[in-house]
């Protein structure tokens, strides 16, 4: 097992990024932040998310990072029209002129990714299943399971990574519910390779089911180009949903 496949697991940390809310029939937009620290308590990112909902259903995220100067480092753009789980998307490392990203077709899913400028475009054509999850998908199957999450079930699916290529089959369970909040924990299905990779947390408000934390290895590279632990802190300004023109 390399170290890449291991670190890139990082991809988790997308599946959960936004907030889930009760919207009327038009379509409504979420912001909403987070704020990353390091293993040292130095704010590593910022990360600023924008949802747009239509008919109750997630239609768009759009995800922006931010270095602790509050210049611009990456972006990930998800549409969600051909499902909750099945977000086609973009993401974009600045600081390393790095690209990853998928398109979803109706049996099949187009990944891609570009390390550096030089590099050709690698692409792979994955068959469509109906226990996939991509990208930003995680977080909307979360809210979809959250009751039997709730009730201790573990759910097993497979969790595409554009940025190997491939598809890994991970665990959702939960871990503890406390003081209102339930605990989530995302892991490789595979017991020897759960060994060896990062362990991954999410935290939630149990009534609201919004996201309020993260736990495990960071989305975004840091100046020197490594992925590395982070805890991220939510927050969600008052009265920021706001109608969207149709």
């Amino acid at each position: 097992m390399t170290h890449f496949k291991l670190t890139r697991i990082k991809t988790i940390a997308f599946v959960g990024l936004f907030l889930s809310i009760t919207i009327s029939s038009h379509a409504q937009v979420e912001k909403f932040i987070g704020r990353a620290l390091n293993t040292n308590g130095e704010l590593e990112f910022i990360e600023e998310h924008k949802a747009i909902y239509k008919d109750g259903q997630i239609a768009f995220l759009e995800t922006t990072y931010f270095d602790h100067d509050y210049q611009k480092i990456g972006e990930i753009r998800s549409d969600f029209s051909a499902g909750s789980r099945f977000g086609s998307y973009e993401f974009k490392d600045e600081r390393l002129a790095y690209v990853d990203g998928a398109k979803v077709f109706a049996d099949q899913i187009m990944v891609y990714s570009k390390k550096t400028p030089q590099e050709a475009v690698k692409k792979k054509h994955l068959k469509r299943d109906s226990d996939q999850i991509l990208g930003q998908g995680f977080h909307p199957f979360i809210q979809e399971n959250f009751e039997s999450l709730l009730q201790g079930k573990v759910f097993k699916v497979k969790l595409v990574l554009p940025s190997q290529m491939d598809q890994f089959r991970v665990r959702i369970f939960p871990i503890n519910e406390k003081d209102g909040r339930l605990t989530l924990r995302i892991d490789l299905d595979n017991w020897f390779l759960r060994l060896l990779a990062p362990v991954t947390e999410a935290e939630y408000e149990s009534d609201t089911r919004r996201l309020v934390a993260y736990r495990g290895i960071s989305a975004i590279s840091n100046r020197s180009g490594k992925n590395v632990p982070v805890t991220i802190s939510y927050s969600y300004p008052q009265q920021s949903v706001a109608a969207v023109s149709q």
